[in-house]
């Protein structure tokens, strides 16, 4: 009984591994970049911001389009006296005003995008009730068109300010993309941590089985005079070292695991980080990362918000110092009548035109200078512009080379690790037939935590210039597309 007892134990035992194996769930980067990261509470809070950019531009162009009111004044009620001058004497005398005056109007307003005035079309309708006198009385403006506007300059002014609003709102866009790229950059950095203490994990578990072998084995040696005692105890600190580090590693990395999980907004402790494939560009090419960085990238299209404005402010220092004016027409028609009927009868024509001229003629030079200040800051936006785009240019040169560098680097640091790995392992079975001393042992083992470590960085500066690349440019080099094209229309 006892031996079927051990078998089946045995088989439980495998059985309950291969299931709890079975459970984990592989974090991939694709995975952590492509669908969690997009969906981190970061990244909603992004959305949010997003929306409300969106809504603010669609009020403006909403704005634009004719827009109607309607006012109600059911109840203007007063009752009180008041001092009324006669006109024959010139006497005050005091009379009791009692009364309920009603209103409804309607107006449509419409802004004139070539010309830069406004448009309106009015109604109104007034009940007048003296209850002191128990009469009632209409007062009606069937219509009455309006226009207004400034007399020069109005137009290019208007033009400017929309040209203003559809840059923001495309430099809203661009930011957008550009803070979600950044969101799924920090996401990286999250995974790219976790991914060191897991490596360091693995490689301490391998080198604390095989220091526990070697231990063994040494202390065999040591009874039989094969090695000193010198030797022994610098086996014993070796293994204690590889315990050490095995159990800090496996600490770090259920720490850096929990906080990507926190970031990513996701709360499950089964998930395993897995081992990343090169699945990048061998190299990026500068020009095409220029060409969509210049397309792209919010920082030229702020600049170009940036040149707008200060022209606009400029255009509106010279109106400020020349003969301008303002022009108002009005053409209606007005009624009064005791019936409602009769109010709406043979109207009466109701115009007006108000043409008016503001001429600067003496200001001590206030205007003049405004013009200068105005200038100077157009001249200083545009030599701030040029200098920030030369220095961003470098920035993408740079971050160019290092991906290109860091992708050498990643294929010929694996085949080190690799070879490190080896190395050590043909170490570990000199040093059991006695051909190789505890100090080149140790050596072996410190190279290839060196040449982990080098794989590892290789693999971060990879990943970590290419993403900077793609947020820059947002374009994904591996999929070609923009990441407009992939951002927004995730959320249609």
């Amino acid at each position: 009984m006892k031996p079927n007892y051990f078998i089946l134990s045995t088989i439980l035992f495998f059985n309950s591994l291969f299931a709890a194996q079975s459970q984990v769930t592989k974090l991939t980067i694709d995975k952590v970049i492509d669908s969690l990261s997009l969906i981190s509470p970061k990244a909603e809070l992004e959305n949010l911001n997003y929306q409300n950019e969106l809504l603010f531009f669609e009020n403006y162009k909403k704005s634009l389009l004719p827009a109607l009111f309607i006012n109600f004044n059911p109840i203007n009620f007063n009752r009180s006296y008041r001092v009324l001058q006669q006109p024959d004497d010139g006497s005050y005398t005091y009379v009791e005003d009692y009364s309920n005056n009603s209103s409804l109007g309607a107006s449509i307003r419409q802004k004139v995008a070539f010309t830069g005035g406004e448009l309106t079309i009015n109604s109104n309708l007034n009940y007048l009730n003296e209850f002191s006198r128990k009469r009632n009385s209409f007062s009606t403006t069937p219509f009455t068109i309006g226009y207004s506007q400034q007399l020069f300059g109005g137009g290019k002014l208007h033009r400017l300010e929309n040209d203003i609003e559809y840059e923001k709102n495309i430099v809203a866009i661009k930011q957008y993309c550009s803070n979600i790229a950044q969101i799924q950059h920090e996401a990286l950095n999250f995974l790219m941590n976790a991914l060191l203490n897991k490596m360091e994990r693995a490689l301490s578990l391998q080198n604390k089985l095989n220091n526990d072998t070697l231990l063994h084995i040494a202390e065999m040696k040591l009874r039989n005079g094969n090695i000193t005692e010198y030797d022994f105890k610098q086996m014993e600190l070796q293994f204690l070292n590889t315990q050490y580090a095995y159990e800090d590693a496996t600490k770090k990395y259920v720490e850096s695991r929990q906080r990507l999980m926190t970031f990513l907004g996701i709360n499950d402790d089964s998930i395993d980080i897995d081992m990343p494939v090169f699945e990048l560009p061998l190299s990026i090419d500068t020009h095409l990362v220029t060409t969509y960085v210049k397309k792209n990238n919010p920082f030229f299209k702020q600049h170009e918000i940036q040149k707008l404005e200060a022209e606009k402010s400029l255009f509106s220092a010279k109106l400020s110092n020349r003969l301008n004016g303002t022009i108002n027409l009005n053409y209606g028609i007005n009624q009064y009548a005791e019936t409602f009927i009769d109010a709406y009868r043979h109207g009466n024509q109701r115009q007006s035109l108000i043409v008016g001229f503001q001429i600067p003629v003496f200001q001590w030079g206030v205007n003049k200078n405004r013009i200068r200040i105005a200038e100077n800051n157009h001249k200083v936006s545009s030599l701030t512009i040029q200098n920030k785009i030369l220095e961003f240019e470098n920035d993408i040169k740079e971050k160019i080379n290092t991906y290109n560098q860091s992708v050498k680097l990643w294929f010929t640091a694996e085949k080190a690790y690799k070879l490190s790995q080896e190395q050590y392992r043909m170490q570990v079975q000199k040093f059991t037939l006695g051909k190789v001393s505890v100090y080149e042992l140790t050596t072996a083992l410190n190279d290839q935590n060196e040449a982990m470590q080098r794989y590892y960085r290789a693999i971060r500066d990879s990943f970590d210039s290419y993403f900077s690349l793609r947020r820059m440019a947002l374009y994904d080099f591996k999929k070609e597309t923009e990441l407009e094209m992939l951002f927004t229309n995730r959320r249609k």
